[in-house]
């Protein structure tokens, strides 16, 4: 009985001290009074039973309650509302659909204006100013996990790190897929049945994620450096033998603390500036790059964030126009760049601090160089998902990342009772294995690592050199 008035007191608002119900027989439609029953007996021992109906008495005072709580959802669908038109508005394009109905956008090359000579400029010779804005349109669009143990074993390997609070950081290894719209091969037709041209939401592109290669770095706070990688070029080919290239990084680290305003962003500015280093460095001939972000937060639920720098972001870190700010980490400050012109220098312009149109209006607060800013706008949102099914690559995802033969004999005898096609089935086994066979046995770790990728059975003559091993 208490577990029903506590259902009434939801819909209506008052509580069930105050409740006066009335139950009716359907039959001889007599009512009875139930308001005062113990809230410990059972609807059986009432009695009540599905189907009768209830009444509930108003009063002035439940009156009053229950038309407060009337507005008070009203008000609250409103608001809901209002908040699905607005991130309506505010979503990012796919980058197909963008370049259809605004061009292709072009990321300025400020370091050749800056490079310039000063002697005879015309206005066309001066770099662009900087009006920063949320970017409408990403060049990825969705970063896929085919395997959830992946993000979980590298968040596992990241414990020591963040006991001392301080990050990791790991390559992501997959596949670019263009995702497309199940609508746009539907015929639509609109109320004159005229054929509806489905060219706003073009195709997408996701990243379909594999593996995480976790190479030698320095962990360090709000980011970690790379360091010197023996390995580079043996995982490169490995990987590419695979059918697999780096598709995004990895980030695990302890939640940072709001700065003395009270503002955060998922990514520091040093973060940020790492993640737009490698973006720049995975781009095509345009400065375009499908490269993001996933983002694993020290928190009782991780949830995968997904994110990628802005092109004005990656357009301002390859001229080194952009530094860190010292005890600001949600900050970034403009700079001038070694051997370039102070005069030369873009007008920089971002939205103002109390700005919450979410990008949509025109940065007006011109700052000067040195001085620093936000970096919410730079950051553009990628969807971080877990497909429904097996799309598993990699049957297993144990082996240690620089793994020893002591290593390796542990792993076969785990796993004595499975073919080779399944046993090798390991990403870290595999960027190992030229370590493990010696360079004369390059090429058999090459095709082992082509099965794999192609989920092919290995080669007679494979076979016949791994039972000899």
């Amino acid at each position: 009985m208490g577990d029903l008035m506590l259902q009434i007191m939801d819909l209506t608002g008052v509580k069930p001290a105050e409740q006066k119900l009335l139950l009716t027989d359907p039959v001889s439609r007599k009512t009875s009074d139930i308001g005062g029953k113990d809230l410990k007996l059972t609807l059986a021992n009432v009695p009540l039973k599905k189907g009768d109906m209830l009444q509930l008495i108003e009063t002035g005072s439940t009156r009053a309650k229950i038309a407060s709580k009337r507005q008070s959802d009203k008000q609250k669908a409103e608001q809901s509302a209002a908040q699905e038109e607005k991130n309506k508005k505010q979503f990012h394009m796919t980058f197909k659909a963008f370049k259809k109905i605004s061009g292709l956008p072009v990321i300025p090359d400020y370091l050749s204006y800056l490079s310039a000579s000063s002697k005879k400029r015309s206005v066309s010779s001066y770099a662009p100013n900087v009006h920063w804005k949320l970017q409408r349109y990403r060049h990825l669009d969705v970063i896929s996990f085919a395997d959830p143990q992946v993000p979980q074993v590298f968040y596992r390997n990241s414990t020591p790190e963040l006991k001392q609070n301080l990050s990791r950081i790991g390559i992501l290894f997959g596949r670019y897929v263009e995702d497309i719209n199940p609508l746009a091969e539907q015929n639509l037709t609109d109320d004159l049945n005229r054929e509806k041209k489905w060219d706003f939401d073009a195709n997408g592109v996701r990243a379909d994620v594999f593996a995480v290669y976790e190479p030698p770095q320095e962990a360090v706070r709000n980011g970690a450096r790379f360091i010197t990688d023996p390995r580079e070029v043996v995982v490169k080919g490995m990987a590419e033998a695979m059918g697999l290239e780096p598709v995004g990084l990895m980030i695990c680290k302890k939640k940072a603390k709001p700065d003395a305003n009270g503002f955060q962003t998922y990514l520091t500015g040093k973060e940020l500036l790492q993640v737009a280093k490698l973006q720049n460095f995975f781009s095509d001939e345009n400065g375009f790059s499908r490269f993001g972000c996933i983002l694993l937060e020290h928190s009782e639920l991780i949830e995968p964030v997904g994110l990628a720098a802005s092109d004005i972001c990656t357009g301002l870190e390859r001229a080194d126009l952009l530094d860190v700010v010292r005890g600001q980490p949600f900050r970034l400050r403009t700079r001038v760049p070694e051997g370039a012109d102070p005069s030369m220098m873009p007008q920089f312009y971002i939205p103002k601090e109390n700005d919450e149109s979410g990008g949509k209006n025109q940065a007006k607060e011109k700052i000067s160089t040195g001085d620093s800013f936000p970096i919410d706008f730079l950051t553009v949102k990628v969807i971080a998902s877990v497909p429904k099914g097996n799309f598993k690559l990699f049957k297993h995802c144990e082996f240690p990342v620089n793994g020893s033969m002591q290593d390796l004999k542990n792993y076969m005898k785990r796993h004595s009772n499975e073919g080779f096609s399944s046993k090798f089935s390991d990403f870290n086994l595999l960027i190992n294995l030229p370590d493990f066979f010696g360079e004369k046995e390059t090429e058999t770790c090459v095709t082992i690592a082509k099965c794999i990728g192609n989920k092919e059975e290995f080669p007679t003559e494979v076979c016949n050199k791994l039972d000899q091993w």
